[in-house]
């Protein structure tokens, strides 16, 4: 199984509430902790492992983060994605 395809398999099994609340915009979220957690019984079933790297890329007018996620297999193959936040 390629790591596309294992990606694939654990996206449409994947379920995560959103159980945190932001009450200055009134609206639920999923948590990075959240989907991590809730990740977890995938990751010995696909045979992969998944890394979280942030990085503060800007302080001036407001912190920036890079925040780069990546699944890797036992293979040696890798995806990932990178998000500014």
């Amino acid at each position: 199984m390629t790591i596309n395809q294992k990606l694939s398999t654990i996206q449409t099994k994947f379920k995560s509430k959103k159980s945190r609340f932001n009450s200055f915009g009134k609206y639920y979220f999923r948590s990075a902790e959240d989907i991590l957690e809730s990740i977890k019984p995938y990751l010995l079933e696909m045979g992969v492992s998944v890394t979280i790297n942030e990085e503060l890329i800007a302080t001036d007018p407001m912190p920036m983060l890079q925040t780069t996620a990546k699944l890797m297999d036992d293979k040696g193959m890798e995806v990932q994605a990178v998000a500014i936040v």
